[in-house]
């Protein structure tokens, strides 16, 4: 079987290798970004136009372009990843501020807290629920680019193996890493995601009432 083996832990630890730094490096850029174009009315003209356009841009696209500019090497996988999920968490933070009480944001000028304060303190808490539900878009849209990205000519990875059993006509071996990988894909994102998800909104009040 493929998880005996010691070669699916190095196959899909480079998988996720790629995905987490990808990942990491979006969230750090797509975070201040679009705090700062839902409160600076000048930076929101700016960004908004390239914001949007990135985000009309397939991730297939995007996998190519890395590839051609930085070859066959680990930083096109991490910014063929950064680039196509970026823009999709930016937005979706963007959208997030427009939702922020606007009588706390007074409050805190009221108590003259500093701009760090008023970031860490009172906008960021607000954008907990928006930040957890781009993290699982970003995440899944990760999960489908990488693999691309190592069908073009990587030797290590799931998408490699997908395309080496492939070429080999094996439908066993293509099958196999696919289910592997969505397995792997459903523990990370019910359990680590849905951990975290747990953890930093249980201050918040369940309402329920509605649902049936």
């Amino acid at each position: 079987m493929i998880v005996t083996s010691g070669n699916f832990f190095t196959e899909m630890g480079a998988t996720l290798r790629r995905v987490l730094v990808g990942f990491g490096l979006a969230m750090i850029v797509s975070i201040p970004l679009g705090i700062f174009m839902g409160t600076l009315r000048s930076l929101e003209s700016f960004f908004e136009p390239p914001v949007i356009l990135g985000l009309t841009v397939p991730g297939l696209i995007w996998a190519v372009l890395a590839i051609m500019f930085f070859g066959l090497t680990e930083t096109s996988a991490y910014a063929a990843i950064a680039v196509t999920i970026a823009p999709m968490l930016a937005i979706s933070i963007w959208q997030g501020t427009k939702s922020i009480d606007k009588d706390l944001i007074d409050m805190s000028k009221v108590f003259h807290a500093s701009a760090w304060s008023k970031v860490v303190d009172v906008i960021l808490p607000q954008l907990v629920s928006h930040i957890l539900a781009a993290i699982r878009y970003g995440l899944g849209l990760a999960w489908k680019v990488v693999v691309v990205v190592e069908m073009f000519g990587f030797s290590n990875g799931v998408g490699y193996q997908v395309v080496r059993g492939f070429n080999v006509f094996s439908m066993k071996a293509v099958l196999a890493w696919t289910i592997t990988f969505l397995v792997v894909m459903i523990v990370i994102e019910f359990g680590l995601i849905g951990w975290l998800e747990r953890s930093v909104t249980r201050w918040r009040p369940r309402v329920e009432a509605w649902r049936r």
